[in-house]
């Protein structure tokens, strides 16, 4: 049997048969592994700055051990190593935490006076929630399933008339009924529009 993370259509999207480099859990699998990157040397950068707080030297033996173990954490995500999954997914929620962290600071600086300090926070508060997103994806079964490239039988569970869709904005699997959705229609994970606003508009010019 073939993935199903393969044989899934944006919702709103017609069903043509994607390439398997351009199916929806590919596609936010490549992005997911350039924010890892970067939150691996987030990580590795604050774990640094702790140590250098608290009066702690890491040294040389310190910081290549550290350095060994986020590049294999990455490079076998990457690779789609099983192991690699769940420490992929603890790394982006110390992510999600440090974010926070920054935000608080930078928004008590910027009550103080310091308007840049503000506009800092808001945008470690726009890193973090997108952060966050990323995360929640990667609890859900059909992304594991997918990463893990097992097959997944959703369609037993369908009704009539019903099709497994991904929603465009966080890849959650859904069983939607393609004649009843509309442009009100929001995601049960992540509440994004389901159908996107130039597909609402090119039906409202056909009817």
């Amino acid at each position: 049997m073939a993935n199903r993370g393969d044989d899934l259509v944006l919702a709103g999207a017609p069903p043509t048969r994607p390439t398997p480099s351009s199916s929806p859990f590919n596609v936010h699998h490549r992005s997911t592994v350039f924010i890892l990157a970067v939150d691996l040397v987030l990580l590795g950068y604050g774990a640094i700055a702790l140590a250098t707080m608290f009066n702690t030297d890491l040294g040389m033996s310190g910081s290549v051990v550290l350095a060994v173990v986020f590049g294999s954490v990455w490079a076998g995500y990457r690779r789609r190593k099983p192991w690699a999954y769940w420490p992929a997914v603890a790394a982006m929620s110390l992510t999600f935490l440090f974010f926070m962290a920054l935000v608080l600071l930078y928004f008590w600086s910027g009550l103080r006076g310091d308007m840049l300090n503000l506009v800092l926070a808001f945008l470690m508060l726009w890193a973090a929630v997108g952060t966050i997103r990323r995360v929640r994806v990667h609890l859900l079964p059909t992304y594991r399933a997918a990463y893990a490239e097992k097959p997944i039988d959703m369609e037993a569970s369908l009704e009539p008339g019903e099709m497994l869709a991904a929603c465009p904005h966080c890849l959650a699997v859904l069983a939607i009924r393609p004649e009843a959705l509309s442009g009100e229609d929001r995601c049960p994970h992540c509440d994004g529009a389901l159908v996107s606003p130039d597909m609402v508009a090119r039906h409202d010019e056909e009817a």
